[in-house]
């Protein structure tokens, strides 16, 4: 028997490091994810577009669409993670789609409070991207869908209907002073309605519906506008029509009604004053307007958002048989423009409550103080309160939470291909949220990000020192309209040191984000407690696969996550992935230098799509697999004891952890004992169970061998001992 002094003993770097622990370093050299060592990135990748060079093909080069990261903390117990970060490749169209869009415009008070321009360049910047995408194709489609209380739905004859009893302060803001906003274009049914005037509102909605029908927007289409509707074949524009056909026969009948709205300059064809100019939809004025500018100048005003009725109207188009030119959910979109704030929602409980002469407010308030209000979005609430309650109550934290929850339901059913089948855009325009209210600017704009079909379909246009941020957001936004996104392939594949560790079972976990929304496993349940460490206000994408410790076996993990980034992903999409699971060091696992991984076996395979034909959206992954190999992460495992067993078929060289020896020929063996702890240690019995692979097994084991008594071995010391027998 032998001793020998020693620390925690040192595996070995580099070439050292014999082959049976582990293989040679490729340590990760920093745990910044920010920097750009911590990834292995996948380099050039090259594939083919049929619809590349105007349809007559080519090849595409992308750099670095993959990067994969693996690291380890710990010890004897230790976590490991692997890091999986994806990103799209863009192929082209040929010719291009065309498209059917539905704008969902919000155009409330929100978009005009302070003076604010925000309406005016949304109105600008939507005429110029109605442009840009007949640029594109002339086929392309239009309509729009302004929403506040409820949405003004676009009629196939013309027109814009809305429900006028919830519209009896819509007309309030309907003044050239103040916000210099106006009813532009629209008629103005004096200013603000009395308490005196409630009682013929209630009774009929008559006053306000002829109130409609003397503005201009009623005359217009937003019905499925076609390029043909505004510009002859020669890009020539045609003459407005429906502006002089409204001027001689409506306006004219009663000027006087008009009187401070900017139509009277229309009507006199007299210049803006420099105070209404910015609001046009020109710098240089009107003069010039083609129908498409006048139908947009004309959108009426409303008050609060209800971001839910506009989605609504735009599902309830889609799923109208033969609204649509395509079944194609690439050529279907939706983009929802708006400011975020103060949404309410119609209470489903009470949705057809209207008050009457005769009611009273216990009707219609909460049943519980700051509970739910009963009329939520819309004027039906009793006389006395209603001026006041509706000029100065602000939503309340459930209604608020309540409308997000439901404009997020209805845009699910609009994005899921077995339902309302199309894309969701939104542009929000100075995002804010409510103040006092449940959330702030950050969680609104998650949850925008959530309604859209993918968080980069979010594109937030706010003061960055550009004279019009809006068009450029909607120009980006746009863009993912028009091209086609693929993904990577990707398999990992984690083979464990299984000489030195074995995996914990049910340690193995997923996580991922793409496009800054956290996901979650297709399986995995919501977490509505706020509470909860990984509670979030929005719901979870369930995109990522599900992982459990049927993933592993032999100790090699294999995870399949589909297509990275998750489609439907845009051209500005990232998904990023986190595999972890914990590892547990055997006896034979000591040393500050452990390789947790079999070099050459843990990688990630990867497979590019190609694009084989130029007028479809399809993308064929018939290109061979590429492997792209991890970090082989490395801890240090320092325990009080270690007991280690070595073979070999001489006394001099029994330094083998296994070894082939025929039958019936003697295997020398040598024990080696350690002791890493400052004091002696006595072990009373030392034992081997012949075929157990773990301690509990051992202990139950009834074919035991036993190889020594009252050991002792000093500190921080290693002591040994031999034994042979022959082979059955």
């Amino acid at each position: 028997m032998s001793e020998n002094k020693i620390p925690c003993p040192f595996q070995g770097p580099g070439q050292q490091n014999p082959e049976f622990i582990g293989g040679y370093d490729m340590i990760r050299p920093t745990d910044d994810p920010r920097e750009s060592d911590y990834w292995i990135s996948s380099g050039e990748t090259v594939v083919y577009d049929a619809g590349e060079n105007m349809g007559s093909g080519g090849n595409l080069h992308f750099s670095d669409r993959l990067r994969i990261s693996k690291g380890a903390v710990g010890g004897c117990t230790g976590t490991v993670t692997l890091d999986i970060e994806g990103n799209p490749l863009m192929y082209s169209y040929y010719p291009p789609h065309s498209l059917d869009i539905i704008f969902v415009l919000d155009v409330t008070a929100s978009m005009m409070s302070g003076g604010s321009r925000k309406m005016a360049l949304a109105k600008r910047a939507l005429i110029q991207t109605i442009e840009m995408l007949w640029q594109k194709n002339r086929e392309t489609v239009i309509t729009i869908i302004p929403f506040a209380r409820d949405a003004y739905i676009p009629q196939p004859e013309g027109g814009l209907s809305y429900n006028y009893l919830g519209t009896l302060f819509t007309w309030r803001r309907s003044t050239t002073g103040g916000n210099m906003i106006g009813q532009i274009l629209g008629y103005r049914n004096g200013s603000y309605v009395s308490a005196t005037d409630i009682p013929a509102y209630m009774q009929s909605s008559g006053p306000i519906a002829a109130s409609a029908e003397l503005s201009l927007y009623n005359y217009y289409n937003y019905y499925k506008i076609r390029y043909s509707d505004i510009y002859n074949a020669d890009g020539s524009p045609k003459p407005d029509t429906v502006l002089e056909d409204y001027l001689a026969s409506v306006y004219a009948q009663d000027p006087q009604a008009y009187t401070g709205n900017f139509i009277e300059a229309v009507a006199d064809n007299r210049e803006l004053t420099p105070a209404q100019l910015p609001y046009s939809m020109h710098d240089n004025g009107y003069q010039n307007n083609t129908i498409l500018d006048n139908l947009i100048w004309a959108i009426p005003y409303g008050e609060d958002t209800n971001t839910e009725a506009g989605l609504m109207e735009a599902y309830n188009f889609f799923k109208t048989p033969g609204f649509a030119q395509s079944e194609d959910i690439l050529r279907r979109a939706v983009i929802l423009i708006t400011d975020g704030q103060a949404n309410r929602s119609v209470n489903p409980a009470y949705s057809q409550i209207y008050a009457q002469p005769d009611s009273v407010d216990s009707d219609f308030f909460p049943d519980i103080p700051g509970g739910p209000w009963r009329y939520f979005m819309y004027l039906q609430q009793t006389l006395p309160n209603l001026i006041s309650e509706i000029g100065n109550r602000s939503a309340t934290y459930d209604e608020l939470i309540l409308a997000l929850q439901r404009a997020w339901q209805i845009s699910e059913k609009l994005k899921d291909s077995k339902d309302g089948n199309a894309s969701v855009f939104v542009l929000g325009i100075e995002i804010g949220a409510q103040t006092p209210g449940p959330y702030t600017k950050e969680d609104v704009l998650d949850i925008m990000r959530t309604i859209a079909t993918t968080g980069s379909y979010l594109h937030e246009a706010a003061e960055n020192g550009s004279e019009n941020p809006i068009i450029e957001e909607l120009e980006r936004l746009v863009k993912n309209l028009l091209v086609l996104t693929g993904s990577l392939r990707v398999t990992i594949t984690d083979t464990i040191n299984t000489a030195l560790f074995d995996y914990v079972p049910g340690s193995l976990r997923i996580s991922g984000t793409q496009d800054g929304i956290k996901l979650k496993s297709k399986s995995a349940p919501d977490i509505t407690d706020p509470s909860a460490p990984d509670y979030t206000v929005y719901q979870k994408p369930a995109l990522l696969p599900d992982v459990s410790d049927g993933n592993v076996a032999g100790g090699v993990i294999t995870v399949d996550l589909g297509a990275v980034p998750f489609p439907i992903a845009s051209s500005d999409s990232q998904a990023k992935v986190r595999l972890m699971y914990e590892i547990k060091g055997k006896g034979s696992a000591y040393g500050t230098h452990l390789h947790t991984d079999n070099d050459g076996e843990t990688y990630a395979s990867y497979s590019e799509p190609s694009h084989l034909t130029a007028d479809n959206s399809d993308l064929t992954y018939s290109n061979p697999p590429h492997s792209l190999y991890f970090q082989t992460p490395v801890v240090s495992c320092c325990p009080a004891y270690t007991v280690e067993k070595f073979v070999g078929i001489s006394p001099e060289n029994t330094k083998y952890k296994s070894l082939k020896i025929p039958a019936c020929q003697t295997a020398f063996y040598r024990v080696a004992v350690g002791n890493h702890t400052d004091s002696e240690a006595a072990f009373p019995l030392l034992y081997e169970a012949a075929g157990a692979a773990t301690l509990e097994e051992a202990i139950h084991s009834t074919d035991r061998r036993i190889l020594a008594e009252n050991l002792t071995v000093p500190a921080n010391s290693v002591r040994e001992f031999t034994f042979q027998y022959k082979t059955d």
